[in-house]
């Protein structure tokens, strides 16, 4: 079991890891399921007893699946539909939240607890013998060379000091990362800044207008609404501040009493959390110097609208874990770790732009009159799911694609099956014409083959027109294949690209 509070000294380790919000957690866990020594250093001595993100999707829903936490989601809240209103109540825009199990195997949408699901990693961030943690320590001082990071942090209750040094450091410690300061990168913004006052609330009664499972932004108005039907019984509430409001009045307990009047009365609920958050729309420019890396909001931040913020923190753990398992075991050169800022960076600004969009549509919508009978047009708008940018893929149609999850015969998900590997789904007749050597560079990069036998496995390979597809650690596909001979040549040039470092 790792040291709870370390005596003043040194820990070395493969990979230190500076913030722990689910980024941090996700990434820690991960790194440790590969038998990799990790340290893990947040200054919340215990989790944030409010939750900052609300919503999960599918994809991510894998991941905590991967992570053996799949159980978690009986704790989880069914999504409803996400609407735009105008001024008038008419919806302009909506997103369904509640499409029923997906592809990936899991629901589309949820809503969770995020302090939950942080304690629940802290847990096995304690209990893995291979991992120190350090909660309730701050960040004082950040140095790297060529070869290895070294930090220097303090305990924030007694004072002490510890130093950390570590092959790899990854700071997922936020928007105002210390990380990214040491690095002093710059970031793209996309312009969406506007601060929110954002009211958490415990409700004690049930309210039929607010029983349901749907959220909602109404905008046009002076200071645009949002709601959010949280975990249940959890509720949110937002409200855009113009440039000229005052944050000191809309945080007051006046001003909260008066937002939620239409909704509760003042001693039918808990504030659990009432302040004002500047949201931001940017991407920093570069996500890795060295042996530094940036994931989660110290990489890029974005507006609330897509409920994708955590999500993509989380994918880029996903994504950079695998490659920091094998350069940190010398199965790869260490140019495998540039490819994370290269596919991250441009999949996860997709996410930013649009978020920017709708958030500045929402603050420029302009108030409006009365229209009485007037029907406008509902804009419905599907999951983004943009492919990752150059790197370990094929430049074909399906190669940094996002892979479906089906069951096979057996009944078990495909990624109980393979784990957080490399893995390929083939037809019977496409692996078994599979070359020797094909299948010693399989055996080499430690991949499962999986034999497509079920009816939804069969179905999602004709949808691509393949006869089997070469699928990531990090549940993206490499590329897909319509013949063994395709897939010999598709698992050598895999392998040539991961230990060669030519992709």
């Amino acid at each position: 079991m790792s040291e709870a509070t370390p005596t003043e000294g040194e820990t070395d380790v493969d990979v230190a890891v500076l913030g722990c919000g689910t980024t941090g957690l996700v990434l820690a866990r991960l790194l440790a399921m590969q038998g990799l020594r990790v340290g893990v250093v947040d200054s919340q001595r215990i989790p944030r007893s409010f939750p900052r993100a609300t919503h999960l999707d599918d994809e991510t829903m894998r991941t905590f699946q991967t992570l053996g936490l799949g159980h978690l989601e009986e704790r989880f809240s069914p999504a409803g539909v996400y609407r735009f209103y105008d001024p008038q109540w008419r919806p302009v825009m909506e997103f369904a939240f509640n499409k029923g199990v997906t592809d990936q195997g899991w629901q589309s949408d949820y809503m969770f607890h995020q302090p939950d699901f942080e304690a629940v990693l802290r847990g096995h961030a304690h209990a893995d013998p291979g991992t120190s943690h350090f909660f309730g320590w701050e960040a004082t001082e950040l140095t790297a060379s060529d070869r290895s990071a070294h930090l220097r942090i303090r305990e924030r209750g007694t004072g002490r000091e510890h130093a950390i040094t570590a092959a790899f450091l990854v700071g997922s410690d936020g928007a105002h990362s210390f990380v990214r300061r040491t690095m002093g990168g710059a970031q793209v913004n996309y312009d969406a800044t506007h601060r929110s006052l954002i009211v958490d609330i415990l409700p004690f009664v049930r309210k039929e207008n607010l029983s349901h499972r749907d959220s909602f932004i109404q905008a046009g108005i002076r200071n645009p609404l949002t709601f959010v039907a949280m975990a249940e019984p959890l509720l949110r509430f937002e409200q855009l501040l113009r440039p000229d409001d005052d944050t000191a009045d809309f945080e007051s307990p006046e001003h909260v009493y008066e937002l939620l009047s239409p909704f509760l009365g003042p001693d039918e609920y808990r504030v659990l959390r009432a302040d004002v958050y500047q949201w931001q729309a940017v991407v920093a420019e570069s996500w890795r110097k060295g042996p530094l890396f940036l994931a989660g909001d110290a990489a890029h931040e974005m507006p609330p609208h897509l409920g994708q913020g955590m999500v993509s923190g989380i994918r880029d753990a996903l994504n950079i874990a695998w490659k920091l398992g094998r350069v940190v075991r010398g199965e790869s050169p260490p140019e495998l770790l540039d490819t994370y800022d290269t596919e991250r960076k441009p999949h996860m600004t997709e996410y930013v732009k649009l978020a920017a969009q709708l958030a500045n549509e929402v603050e420029e919508m302009e108030p409006q009159g009365a229209e009485a009978g007037r029907q406008v047009p509902v804009t419905e708008r599907q999951a983004l799911r943009p492919r990752l940018g150059p790197g370990i893929r094929t430049e074909d149609d399906f190669g940094g694609s996002l892979s479906a999850q089906p069951a096979l015969a057996d009944g078990r998900r495909l990624d109980d099956v393979v784990g957080y590997r490399f893995a390929v789904l083939g037809t019977a007749e496409c692996l078994a014409g599979l070359s020797g050597r094909a299948k010693e560079s399989l055996e080499s990069l430690d991949a499962v083959s999986v034999t497509a036998d079920s009816e939804e496995a069969e179905r999602w390979l004709k949808t691509l027109g393949a006869g089997a597809v070469l699928i990531r650690p990090d549940r993206y596909l490499y590329g897909a294949a319509a013949s063994a001979q395709q897939l010999d040549a598709l698992v050598n040039r895999l392998q040539t690209a991961l230990v060669e470092g030519a992709w």
